[in-house]
């Protein structure tokens, strides 16, 4: 079991990069706002597997490299990241035992959270912004759900 931990914290890594990856891929305009959030989905599945790896510091540190990434203002993201981990964490038992579906909203809740965080302090970011990333999430959460489930159990992840 000790053998795997170094594997697992690279998987880890990775698919966090891979994710602040789609983040920056370029996109049409028009189909900006549509864009789901990958990092944030994809922190919140570590969360909840794996609750003793991932935790509020390393929540914070991806929120920090996504707001210098981004070019936001320093610490929204961080700060988001870290509330929403830190919802996940204290319910990750109930969560895990949720059917897709009811994740799948309770993600969407969650982005309209980090989003309207974002809103707040942007003042340049238009208030129905906060929608559109959070329906497209919803949708896309049961996909990267069964991607990271299948990462998770090839590569002996725990």
């Amino acid at each position: 079991m000790a053998q795997n931990r170094p594997q697992g914290r690279i998987i880890l890594l990775m698919t966090i990069i891979i994710a602040m990856i789609l983040v920056i891929v370029p996109i049409p305009d028009s189909l900006r706002l549509f864009r789901p959030e990958w990092v944030l989905m994809t922190l919140l599945y570590w969360a909840m597997a794996l609750p003793e790896r991932v935790g509020i510091g390393f929540a914070w540190i991806v929120g920090l490299l996504m707001d210098m990434m981004l070019g936001g203002t320093l610490g929204i993201l961080a700060f988001s990241y870290a509330l929403v981990t830190y919802l996940i964490l204290n319910f990750h038992l109930q969560l895990r035992q949720y059917p897709l579906w009811q994740q799948a909203l309770i993600i969407m809740s969650l982005v309209l959270l980090v989003n309207i965080i974002k809103v707040m302090f942007s003042p340049a970011v238009a208030s129905w912004y906060v929608w559109a990333p959070a329906i497209v999430s919803t949708l896309v959460w049961p996909i990267v759900y069964a991607v990271l489930r299948k990462i998770r159990r090839v590569f002996g992840v725990s």
